[in-house]
């Protein structure tokens, strides 16, 4: 999870000030924010079983007891496959992400 945060930092700082938007020759901003909120609301139902938590595994430690422990969440695993969904759909609709229009000139 250190690593997830260290990765997720170092890329937004690396990224600088470049701003990607969603762009498809033709679409206009409604359009394009219209298409965007169904591509997120239908990814985050796909992967909203990834939020669920594992059910608990029940082990013996060393001294022969009977534990039950909760696994760690994996928020990181439902984020990127959120993410990977979003960009699918968009994609499949005919969008590419480019440099924002302001910051391009």
């Amino acid at each position: 999870m250190r690593f997830c945060t260290w990765a997720l930092a170092a890329a937004l700082l690396l990224s600088g000030c470049a701003t990607l938007e969603w762009h498809k020759d033709g679409a206009t901003a409604e359009t394009r924010d219209r298409d965007f909120t169904a591509c997120a609301a239908k990814a985050q139902a796909d992967t909203r079983y990834l939020a669920l938590l594992p059910p608990p595994q029940v082990v013996v430690d060393a001294q022969g007891r009977v534990i039950s422990a909760q696994p760690p969440r994996q928020v990181s695993e439902r984020f990127i496959a959120e993410q990977d969904l979003l960009r699918a759909c968009m994609q499949a609709r005919g969008y590419a992400l480019r440099e924002s229009a302001a910051k391009a000139n």
